[in-house]
């Protein structure tokens, strides 16, 4: 999957709250149906336009999509999926459970609509203390798990903690995310007010979902490898290609042993 540093949260506000988003340089919009302050079917009706008007803008979607335990989930892919949903998100995942029942439901949408199976990503939202437990048997419940999303300030509301971005309080559940998701090669992302984006990055953060279009840019700088980052990788990524070349599993660097594994992730770091 593309690289998601900025994610725009449209909610569940149709098409004159994408507009915005739409034309601006986000990675993605995030779309919803799973607020319960708005009536379901306009929910969804509000997602499927924006839906279309992402695709002719060629601008990625990703759609929060009610859990599985609701029973409102088939109905929510039968009015949604379609190759222009890139990724669903799973608010509430507190088990492995949660992402194998997703992904059933998925699957069975997929080859119905013709969508190569296993092309939709699922993205678990660990809002809980559960779900901050279960986080590497959540990231690891099915293939098709692109990442993880921390979400602060309902995490915090579970702790009986007060939210943050920064500082000690939650430190721990950003590490846990962030070390999970990297160990597994696939997207520590995290919600964020906008504020606090550089640190959010220098926590080992991929992306985050934004509240709004103006901190797109931001995001998308401070997200982005810097040019010695970018130098390294490509000299590792060279060093492992010529052991292959000669015969050789793995290659010598530096101080690391890049194996097929670390060549992946330090091409998706560089964008190849």
């Amino acid at each position: 999957m593309r690289r998601l540093r900025s994610i725009v949260a449209i909610g569940s506000g149709g098409l004159d709250a994408a507009q915005e988003a739409l034309g601006s340089a986000a990675d993605a919009l995030l779309l919803s149906v799973a607020d319960a302050r708005v009536p379901l079917d306009e929910a969804r009706r509000n997602a499927a336009a924006v839906l279309g008007a992402a695709g002719q803008a060629e601008k990625a979607a990703l759609v929060m999509v009610n859990h599985p335990k609701t029973r409102l989930l088939r109905d929510d892919l039968d009015a949604l999926l379609s190759p222009l949903v890139r990724g669903v998100l799973l608010p509430h995942a507190v088990e492995p459970q949660d992402v194998r029942d997703m992904a059933v439901a998925l699957r069975e949408f997929e080859l119905r609509r013709g969508i190569e199976p296993g092309d939709t990503a699922v993205f678990p939202v660990i809002d809980t203390a559960r779900g901050l437990l279960h986080a590497e048997q959540i990231a690891m419940a099915a293939p098709r798990v692109g990442g993880l999303v921390l979400h602060a300030e309902r995490l915090a509301r579970d702790l009986g903690a007060r939210p943050e971005q920064r500082g000690d309080r939650l430190a721990y559940a950003r590490g846990k995310v962030v070390a999970v998701c990297r160990g597994l090669g696939i997207m520590p992302l995290v919600t964020s007010d906008g504020l606090e984006l550089t640190y959010l990055a220098q926590h080992g953060f991929a992306g985050a979902v934004l509240p709004d279009v103006r901190y797109v840019v931001t995001a998308n700088a401070a997200f982005a490898p810097g040019p010695l980052v970018k130098e390294r990788a490509n000299a590792a990524v060279e060093a492992y290609e010529a052991a292959r070349a000669e015969g050789a599993w793995a290659a010598r660097f530096e101080d690391e042993v890049i194996d097929a594994e670390a060549a992946r992730k330090l091409r998706h770091l560089i964008g190849e």
